[in-house]
């Protein structure tokens, strides 16, 4: 069962990834239409993600690489829920309405999160 949530969290990773590489603007979309709900499964999710890194990072050969995302997580994650829905939903705008290359390296590093989380299975 591990496994399997494992390899669907990381094929949905990989899969946005890829699209905000091919496609900034869906990043800009994304970010205008967050409501609470989704706003609160995106941070408990990032700390889920950052928790479950963290947990396999003793068994895997990359330890450091592991524990430093599942560290970066879990703080991006508890830092979103700290600074509330209003503040976090402008800041992706902010965000978001920058530059397109900036938006293609964050959609590497979520291609990379995604590639981690599919080996980790």
């Amino acid at each position: 069962m591990v496994k399997l949530t494992l390899w669907l969290l990381g094929l949905a990773i990989l899969g946005l990834s890829i699209a905000v590489i091919v496609q900034p603007q869906l990043a800009r979309n994304l970010s205008e239409r967050l409501n609470e709900t989704g706003y609160a499964v995106s941070a408990w999710g990032r700390i889920i993600v950052g928790l479950i890194l963290l947990l396999i990072a003793d068994t895997r050969a990359w330890n450091i690489l592991f524990n430093a995302l599942g560290v970066l997580l879990v703080l991006a994650g508890a830092y979103m829920l700290f600074i509330g829905f209003e503040r976090s939903k402008a800041l992706a705008i902010k965000i978001s309405q920058g530059n397109e290359n900036f938006l293609r390296v964050g959609g590497a590093v979520g291609v990379l999160l995604g590639l981690l989380l599919l080996s980790a299975s």
